[in-house]
């Protein structure tokens, strides 16, 4: 699911009215929404706003009279240790009204996942490494990469059967796989470091397994998580093995490669490089494929 949506929603809602009186020309709109952002941000216990900026303003052709404000917000995780996260998103406003989206009532597709996708940064070479290499070829026409939570519920829906896709079609596609705990999902993290551990051991399916087991633990306890984690995958992982530094590298690389990449939901997905909005390109080459 996306930690976008679930931080952005505290502070603004579907539609605002805002602004009194007549449009604004362009300028004047650009301040009223920095000022509008400026008394409307909230953070609340779990997060805390650094900086926002509106990053482009760009006029809507279908939309007439409506400009599409590109936000850039900093925000620190403090139940992450300070992890610090960059998030995009968009505003439409025509100098009056404030919205968070527009739908197209044909297609049902959001204009701000088309709009979101042409400033979100490309995965270059360097993510697609052998280390992250789950299944298929290095070689393959279509280099799929997923950042993931193994408790999120969207990514127990979507990411296995990519998974089995994949392994399928070796041909034509490797699959490059991130890890992505999210704060809303506190058992994560151990359940992650573990799987790690298992990984590098050579048990590159321990990510596949994973999605199948219902990790409904009453607690985030660390100890409890991985005891849980152990009796379900058959392993024996102590505590020493999931705070080892090699496990620890990993975790804060993923962690960060996710960071560099304006990614903070799950799952995401990138095809060769670009950005996936929505998962689209990727479920129209699963069913050509299949």
């Amino acid at each position: 699911m996306s930690l976008m949506l679930k931080l952005l929603m505290i502070w603004i809602s579907s539609v605002v009215f805002v602004f009194a009186g007549t449009n604004s020309n362009a300028g004047t709109a650009k301040q009223q929404i920095q000022k509008f952002l400026n008394t409307s941000i909230k953070a609340n216990k779990n997060i805390k706003v650094l900086r926002f900026k509106i990053a482009k303003v760009v006029t809507l052709k279908d939309v007439p009279g409506w400009k599409a404000y590109i936000l850039t917000i900093n925000i620190k995780l403090l139940k992450q240790k300070g992890r610090v996260i960059t998030i995009k998103d968009a505003l439409f406003s025509n100098g009056k009204y404030i919205s968070r989206s527009f739908v197209d009532l044909k297609t049902k597709k959001k204009l701000k996942d088309s709009l979101l996708r042409n400033f979100m940064p490309n995965a270059n070479s360097s993510y697609y490494d052998k280390e992250h290499l789950l299944y298929g070829s290095s070689n393959a026409k279509y280099k799929v990469l997923v950042f993931s939570d193994p408790q999120c519920p969207f990514c127990i829906e979507f990411v296995p059967g990519l998974m089995k896709f994949v392994k399928k079609h070796k041909q034509n596609f490797a699959l490059y796989y991130y890890h992505l705990p999210l704060s809303i999902h506190p058992t994560s993290a151990t359940i992650v470091k573990a799987e790690i551990f298992a990984e590098n051991k050579g048990d590159k399916n321990i990510a596949q397994k994973v999605y199948s087991v219902d990790f409904d633990t009453k607690t985030n306890d660390a100890k409890t998580v991985l005891a849980k984690f152990n009796k379900e995958m058959k392993t024996n992982i102590i505590m020493a093995d999931i705070k080892s530094k090699k496990v620890l590298n990993r975790y804060n690389e993923d962690l960060q490669r996710a960071g560099q990449l304006m990614v903070n939901g799950t799952p995401t997905v990138f095809i060769n490089g670009k950005y996936d909005a929505g998962r689209v390109e990727i479920s129209k080459l699963m069913k050509k494929y299949k």
